[in-house]
């Protein structure tokens, strides 16, 4: 069949004959486009090119005029595809280099939390593994000590200041906000 009674055909609505002659060749011609690794997106670009062509039938003058708006078209969808994996692809790998350094950076901060919590007296050190490492109320702590609840506010409030003091006296730095959402997200 010739690409005149294929285009005489798509222009009265009528499709069989370009998908039975040409549509292989637009397929072929996307996976090419396209690359090994993206070929699987051609039968996309074809079907693309496909309908943008039959909402415009009316206005090609001519077969050839017609044949090259479809491989044009598979051609820019096809660039478009390449365009949004490669956008995509440097979105992910910045985002891992973000992660990597964000993790990086939270380690470094856990590790001296806990440095500074290993300087501390032995008495400081139970009561953060009672509230924080086991999770217990103050109401439960204070049970297990024989102290008022109170007194468990007031050491868990001096326990939080001495290792803020410890921090910042070994970095120069207040991490407190940023302990504070560590231990939130865990």
């Amino acid at each position: 069949m010739t690409d005149e009674k294929i285009f005489i055909d798509f222009q009265q609505g009528k499709i069989d004959s370009l998908y039975k002659y040409m549509y292989s060749k637009l397929i072929l011609y996307a996976s090419r486009c396209l690359g090994g690794e993206m070929s699987f997106m051609s039968e996309d670009c074809v079907q693309d090119a496909i309908f943008k062509a039959y909402q415009e039938r009316d206005t090609f003058l001519s077969a050839a005029a017609f044949k090259s708006f479809l491989y044009v078209c598979v051609h820019n969808q096809s660039v478009s595809i390449l365009r949004k994996q490669m956008a995509q692809e440097n979105y992910l790998a910045n985002r891992e280099e973000e992660d990597f350094q964000n993790s990086l950076m939270e380690q470094e901060v856990l590790d001296l939390l806990f440095d500074s919590i290993r300087s501390l007296p032995e008495k400081h050190r139970r009561l953060f593994d009672l509230s924080f490492e086991q999770g217990l109320k103050n109401a439960e702590i204070a049970e297990l000590l024989n102290v008022s609840e109170s007194a468990v506010k007031k050491q868990k409030a001096g326990l939080i200041k001495m290792v803020r003091e410890e921090m910042m006296r070994r970095t120069d730095k207040d991490f407190l906000g940023f302990l504070l959402l560590i231990l939130l997200y865990e």
